[in-house]
């Protein structure tokens, strides 16, 4: 069968799909539009499918050498892992140039192709291309005598001239640069692996929600309705006191009633519920109906004393056919709403706050946060398809969008951000977590584009730059951070948490990865860019439904990954701003597709632990929630503050002789995840703090404990 014959064979089973549509017995004229809709819907398809095969004949033309040397890459990365030998890859005798060290035997080996351009000085027409790899090569040594083995890393860029054919032929290689050697024991140990129960309400089990009590933590997933609690020296499930589960639940803890007890509030379909000490209730019922509620967070935005909530929702891509117009500023999602707080009721005052032109993001994450130091409120938001927003509150409840003054800079993949002091000025900062795309590197290596979509191209690499650091300032809010360049390359990056692990003094960050690994290493993100950014629009549509549904099926059916095979980073910040990734040598390197991440000290013994839940497609179907226990051996000390009662916007404040360390408290930053009671500080070789406050929004000043290694409780009777 030709491929235009399985075309037409899909196009004719679309048009009987459609034709079938129909709910009720119609009048004739009824069923004659309907027939005419779908035949037209068919062809609709069908020209979606020329107009695929032309371009991939035409513009897309260049890139087929490219996939040629792409595909020989990964053949030589499963051939490598099969046989446990670095050498049997598509770059020949490589343990020569980055020799590892004698007993550890290889563990993973990931090489992404970022670009692959013509030769330069070699002959054209012989089809003689350069291509610039990223190379990360993992070494392990086994447990010996109940002690953990060491893991070797090198990452490295490699040029590598190849000569054009099927296969491609290397002609040579040579490295870029010095490698990044690492190496050590691991400072994480797995305390705890638990297959998530999804009870019935579907594959959407997080939010993921830390909550320290007397009796240890909790970690809850909302939407499986069960809490991990410590039994022994291990874990194990137990139902949470959220409530029912329901599908596809944002949720956060907060004192939303001003009584000094935590609440759980939660966005469910229908709209706000209140989960308290005397049961739940209905708190506000949406418009409509709530499609996906995301992401939720608390904060006084109005000054008049009592928390109001700003609550956004998703929109899948590809669903029913509509696509994000445009993929680079999509504003075409469910609505989010700004609920005020009036005591008795709650109020929807999106309209009349200014946050309304933008309602309709994409959105995956949100936090009130006062950026410019004003002792107001201020929003950020993070959106899939957009990327960041940010706006200026101007101390009455009215908000100014600052977005255009961050340029390009501020598009992206937006999956989640953190917020911490990351200069060490008086003003918070802001990752935004996003994806980095070789595919695109590639189709920018070669100016490659579609002239009828102009904007696609342009914002072709801001959108996939990756993780980017913004730094606050009075003046515009966020200026984006040159330190970003260090930080931007982790993958498709869902979560980060934000951790001081080794205890040395400075912030590090923790990032899971990894959307959809299936059995075949091929990636289908080359579909994204070269024809689906092309094809769809916000509008609902039978044939471009017909069309991504087409795709995806033959991606299914040649267990195609999507973003897959990535491991988790960690980015361990060696001086001020400079950091260095080591999550295979920390031990936290987790290799399944992963989603939440929270971190807290599970244990007590002033080291932060993880938790992260894993989101796997292949070779089953399953999530499982992986507790990371710190170990570290450092003599580092710390000091900590743990707040009975979420008070989002107030900040700690710890001073020694070495300057001053902020700790924002924040909601909504991580992706589906809250881990916001805890202000940990690494002091690294100082034994004393000078001082510590704890600042609220108002600018009171409570003065805190300063004994340092041990916990401080901080009270509703502190304030």
């Amino acid at each position: 069968m030709t491929r235009r014959t399985a075309i037409l064979v899909v196009v004719l089973v679309g048009v009987v799909i459609l034709a079938v549509w129909r709910r009720a017995p119609a009048p004739t004229d009824e069923v004659r539009r309907r027939d005419a809709d779908a035949e037209a819907a068919a062809r609709r398809f069908l020209a979606l499918r020329e107009a695929e095969e032309r371009a991939d004949r035409t513009i897309w033309k260049a890139t087929e050498p490219v996939v040629r040397i792409e595909q020989e890459l990964i053949r030589g990365v499963e051939r490598a892992l099969v046989a446990k030998d670095l050498d049997s890859a598509a770059l020949p005798r490589l343990s020569e140039r980055i020799p590892p060290p004698a007993g550890h035997s290889l563990r993973w080996l990931q090489m992404r192709l970022m670009k692959a351009m013509p030769s330069p000085g070699r002959d054209a027409s012989a089809g003689n291309l350069t291509a610039e790899v990223e190379t990360e090569v993992v070494f392990a040594s086994p447990t010996t005598g109940g002690r953990p083995g060491e893991t070797w890393t090198a990452r490295v860029r490699v040029e590598a001239d190849w000569a054009d054919g099927d296969p491609p032929r290397l002609l040579a290689y040579r490295l870029s640069g010095s490698p990044l050697v690492l190496r050590g024991s691991p400072a994480f140990e797995p305390w705890a692996d638990l297959v998530i129960p999804t009870n019935g309400v579907g594959f959407f089990t997080d939010p993921l929600l830390l909550e320290p009590t007397a009796d240890g933590v909790r970690l809850h997933l909302v939407g499986a309705g069960v809490a991990a609690v410590r039994a022994g020296d291990g874990w194990r499930w137990e139902p949470s006191d959220t409530g029912p589960p329901d599908r596809v639940t944002a949720a956060l803890r907060a004192d939303l009633d001003g009584d000094g007890v935590v609440e759980w509030a939660i966005a469910d379909t229908s709209g706000l519920r209140i989960q308290g000490r005397n049961g739940g209730r209905v708190a506000w019922t949406a418009p409509a109906r709530l499609r996906h509620p995301q992401s939720i967070c608390a904060g006084d935005f109005d000054g008049d004393g009592d928390l109001d909530l700003w609550l956004t929702q998703y929109r899948l891509p590809f669903v029913n056919g509509q696509f994000p117009t445009p993929y680079y500023d999509a504003n075409d999602g469910f609505p989010a709403y700004l609920l005020r707080n009036d005591g008795d009721r709650w109020t929807d005052v999106t309209e009349a706050s200014g946050l309304a032109p933008k309602r309709h993001r994409r959105a995956y994450s949100a936090s009130w946060v006062d950026f410019d130091g004003d002792r107001d409120l201020d929003l950020v938001q993070v959106s899939d398809f957009a990327g960041l927003d940010l706006f200026r509150n101007d101390g009455h409840g009215r908000f100014t969008d600052l977005t255009s003054g961050l340029g390009l800079d501020r598009h992206g993949f937006g999956m989640a951000h953190a917020v911490w002091d990351a200069n060490r000025d008086e003003l918070p900062d802001i990752l935004m977590v996003g994806m980095d795309s070789p595919v695109a590197s590639q189709l920018d290596a070669l100016g490659l584009g579609r002239p009828e979509f102009p904007g696609h191209a342009s914002h072709r690499a801001p959108m996939t730059y990756g993780n980017r650091l913004f730094t606050g300032t009075s003046a515009r809010g966020l200026e984006f951070s040159p330190a970003s360049e260090g930080l931007r390359r982790a993958g498709w990056a869902w979560g980060v948490a934000v951790l001081d692990w080794n205890n040395d003094g400075l912030e590090d960050l923790h990032l899971v990865n990894g959307h959809e690994t299936f059995g075949n290493r091929a990636d289908f993100e080359r579909q994204f860019w070269q024809h689906d950014i092309h094809v769809g629009s916000s509008t609902p549509d039978p044939a471009t439904r017909l069309y991504f549904e087409q795709a995806n099926a033959s991606r299914r059916a040649a267990n195609l990954s999507y973003g897959g095979w990535q491991a988790n980073r960690l980015f361990t910040q060696m001086a001020p701003g400079s950091f260095v990734e080591n999550a295979w040598v920390a031990g936290v390197a987790v290799t399944e597709d992963c989603r939440n991440v929270v971190t807290g000290d599970f244990d007590g013994d002033g080291r932060m632990d993880l938790a992260l839940t894993t989101f796997e497609q292949w070779p089953e179907m399953r999530q499982r929630l992986i507790i990371l226990r710190n170990r570290h051996r450092a003599d580092g000390h710390w000091i900590g503050y743990r707040l009975e009662v979420p008070d989002p916007g107030s900040r700690v404040e710890v001073t020694t002789r070495t300057g001053v360390r902020r700790h924002w408290w924040v909601q909504g930053d991580g992706y589906r995840s809250q881990s916001d009671l805890q202000a940990h500080f690494g002091l690294g070789p100082e034994a004393s703090v000078i001082r510590a406050e704890w600042i609220r929004l108002d600018g009171t000043r409570v003065v805190l404990p300063v004994a340092t290694d041990r916990w401080h409780r901080i009270s509703d009777a502190s304030r």
